[in-house]
């Protein structure tokens, strides 16, 4: 299973998004669940650093799934930029969750 966890900070900004896990929906090369996953946080992420302009802190390991993508929100245009991009992105997740509920979790955390 997929774990997607889209943070705020303490004040209720964004801040950035885990994914962890594989969906196993079905072989490698073949899982339409993970691949939809996939397109859709890479997406975000590149368009947060390339058309945002975010500075943004990653680490990715593609054998395990992990991808992390960190920001500080300290720009209120950028911040308003990423929520847009991020809830677009959670928009899609939350119909993979209902379509594939058993290999992907989508939570929104506090950090």
């Amino acid at each position: 299973m997929v774990s997607i966890l889209i943070k705020r900070d303490l004040s209720g900004l964004l801040c950035g998004f885990t994914c962890s896990g594989h969906a196993d929906y079905s072989d490698k090369g073949f899982d339409i669940v993970c691949s939809g996953i996939s397109a859709l946080t890479q997406t975000t992420l590149l368009a947060l650093n390339q058309l945002v302009d975010l500075e943004l802190q990653v680490e990715a390991e593609p054998k395990t799934g992990f991808l992390d993508c960190k920001w500080s929100p300290d720009d209120p245009l950028k911040q308003a930029q990423a929520d847009l991009l991020v809830g677009a992105m959670r928009l899609g997740l939350s119909e993979i969750q209902k379509l594939y509920p058993k290999n992907l979790k989508l939570l929104e955390v506090e950090v």
